[in-house]
């Protein structure tokens, strides 16, 4: 743990390097959930990013060298990752893929921005996706995005914006971010850029490869229903009703047409629909296990991806 300046009011803790791994994400909520159980007084804010929590406190109340010294007790008292037991919500979605908004903000894209860019020059992202990682076709690319479970490992950017990291070690989707971005991107557009997925909760420029769309994500009044299946549905806090992700959220998709998202979209503006949530705990033991387990076959399948990027262009 390297603790830094970042501010009269502020301090960064990060986690060792730069690589994509998420036993520090987990290290990140760990920490979070510590400070929440045991607080430390004049410490106003914790704000999680996947390796780093910035931290906003009161200097008129807490002493910058205390604080370091708090969270270095804190950081200590947090058991080892491997033991980690972490609270995780199941959230399911629908996903239309290749959808009309999502083809309009490429359209967009190649009228007013650039029209040679690789990733827009089949009117689309999607295809640029699936020659970027190898997959035989864009049914492909398809199924083994809705087979896979995604952790929410951080929210920021825009407000409600979740940014989602594979679960599955087999599944290794990574793709260039456009240049330039783009101006304009359809609410409920789902994006991947680099190796994570995005969901954009409001109408914004954005960089991310689109290929489907789901559900609004801000603004619904999230807690005002309980879950409509499993035995350990929840309703949102109040807190955070404004928002439907929580960090450390588990996220899977269901497959539906385009026209049977926009009936759901219309059901959401209504009032009608129950967002589908479980709670749960997400073990992490049993999730570095299956890395461990699968780490061979893993290794083959980002071997392929290389492979495969190394012969697209980057925009």
């Amino acid at each position: 743990m390297q603790v830094k300046q970042a501010g009269d009011h502020q301090v960064l803790v990060e986690y060792d390097g730069i690589e994509l791994d998420l036993r520090l994400n987990f290290r990140v909520h760990a920490l979070r959930r510590t400070l929440q159980d045991h607080p430390i007084d004049g410490v106003i804010e914790t704000a999680p990013g996947f390796r780093s929590v910035m931290v906003t406190f009161d200097p008129a109340r807490l002493p910058r060298p205390r604080l370091l010294d708090e969270l270095v007790e804190r950081e200590r008292s947090t058991p080892d990752t491997d033991s980690l037991v972490l609270s995780s919500r199941i959230v399911t979605l629908p996903i239309a893929f290749d959808d009309e908004m999502t083809r309009e903000a490429v359209a967009r894209y190649r009228i007013t921005t650039r029209n040679d860019a690789p990733n827009v020059t089949d009117g689309d992202n999607i295809d640029y996706i699936v020659r970027c990682n190898g997959f035989v076709n864009r049914e492909e690319f398809f199924q083994r995005f809705a087979e896979t479970t995604w952790w929410n490992a951080f929210i920021g950017y825009f407000p409600g914006l979740p940014s989602l990291f594979s679960l599955d070690p087999l599944t290794q989707i990574s793709v260039p971010k456009y240049n330039p971005a783009r101006m304009w991107t359809a609410e409920g557009a789902v994006g991947i850029g680099g190796p994570c997925v995005v969901l954009y909760p409001v109408e914004a420029p954005g960089s991310y490869q689109l290929f489907g769309r789901t559900l609004p994500l801000v603004g619904r009044n999230f807690g005002s229903r309980p879950a409509h299946r499993g035995t350990h549905s929840e309703t949102i806090d109040a807190a955070t009703d404004f928002n439907l992700f929580r960090i450390g959220d588990r996220i899977g998709f269901e497959r539906v047409t385009e026209k049977e998202l926009l009936a759901l979209r219309l059901s959401v503006f209504e009032g009608t629909y129950t967002y589908r949530i479980e709670s749960g705990e997400f073990v992490v033991a049993e999730y570095l296990d299956r890395v461990e387990r699968l780490a061979p076959r893993a290794a083959a399948v980002a071997a392929e991806r290389r492979r495969a990027a190394a012969s697209v262009r980057v925009p």
